[in-house]
């Protein structure tokens, strides 16, 4: 685990990869200061900064780091891994459904592979791993929020 101080890098390297997407497509949009062709590379470079931003801040302890953040994180770790499961199976029956069945006969990581591989709209979103670590995240601030405001309404 990376120090809490880190946390703010990740923020900022979100912020940054936010901005600069939003500025260099403008650029090469709007303005048309940069080739056209940049625009893909652009926006992968973007992304992987904006995906090195959530892994910091997923990857950082808190300030006061005790054994019920622990709990907190492996209770955010099983329900992330129950709510890929059911996308998982909901996206499998999906594509099922819109394939004609077709993919009920054969191995399901042959089928997955496939659908991965020909992006399939919302079935390549929900498969990606920044996807379930950004699921991660806002299930563990979340249950961080309501542990602090228990605890404060507790004190009081």
């Amino acid at each position: 685990m990376l120090p809490w101080r880190f946390r703010k890098c990740g923020y900022g390297l979100i912020i940054a990869s936010v901005l600069s997407s939003v500025l260099g497509l403008l650029m090469a949009n709007v303005f048309e200061i940069i080739p056209q062709t940049h625009t893909r590379f652009i926006s992968m470079v973007m992304y992987l900064l904006f995906f090195l931003g959530i892994f910091v801040i997923v990857m950082t302890e808190e300030r006061d780091e005790d054994e019920m953040i622990d709990s907190i994180r492996r209770r955010s770790i099983a329900a992330t891994a129950f709510i890929a499961l059911g996308l998982f199976m909901i996206t499998n029956l999906l594509m099922s459904f819109l394939h004609g069945f077709r993919n009920l006969y054969s191995m399901p990581f042959i089928s997955s592979l496939v659908t991965i591989l020909t992006g399939n709209g919302i079935s390549y979103g929900l498969r990606s791993i920044d996807t379930y670590i950004i699921i991660y995240l806002i299930i563990f601030r979340i249950s961080i929020w309501n542990m602090r405001r228990q605890c404060r309404e507790d004190s009081e």
